[in-house]
């Protein structure tokens, strides 16, 4: 865990850059499908990088923007897992290519969402931590989860 968080503590300026890279995939991916994530890429590089005036608001919001990529995150795999396997049947012609070509783009962005998420929830633990709901707190205060909890460590 320490070389995740050294690992994210080193690059979080890289962070805005990632939001560049998904948000190129996604625009990409509105070839095929109706794609969200080039609006939430957009939005969350917007944040990182030019809301730094107001600290407590640019808290707020990349706290909501880090919900919103795990929640897009469990639609991306349903979505992918779902029209991969409709899209991989067609007949190969142009159409079945360009889909496949869409489906690979969506499980790289899938690869990049669970990165940037895991650098998210390194960098920022203790606001997501303060923003979940009381039992949650007490089920993340127990002994399997100390490692998580820089308040408890000596």
């Amino acid at each position: 865990m320490d070389q995740i968080k050294n690992l994210s503590n080193q690059h979080s300026d890289k962070l805005p850059y990632l939001y560049l890279s998904g948000a190129l995939i996604a625009a990409f991916n509105t070839f095929c499908r109706p794609d969200y994530n080039f609006i939430v890429y957009l939005y969350m590089f917007y944040i990182w990088k030019f809301m730094g005036d107001n600290e407590e608001i640019q808290s707020k919001q990349k706290l909501s923007s880090f919900f919103i990529l795990i929640y897009s995150l469990f639609i991306d795999i349903i979505y992918s897992i779902y029209w991969g396997s409709k899209w991989g049947s067609l007949e190969k012609d142009y159409e079945s290519t360009l889909h496949s070509f869409i489906i690979f783009l969506s499980w790289i962005g899938i690869i990049l969402k669970i990165v940037i998420a895991v650098m998210i929830g390194v960098l920022d633990w203790n606001n997501i931590k303060s923003s979940l709901p009381e039992k949650l707190k007490e089920k993340l205060n127990n002994e399997n989860f100390k490692e998580f909890n820089d308040e408890e460590k000596p």
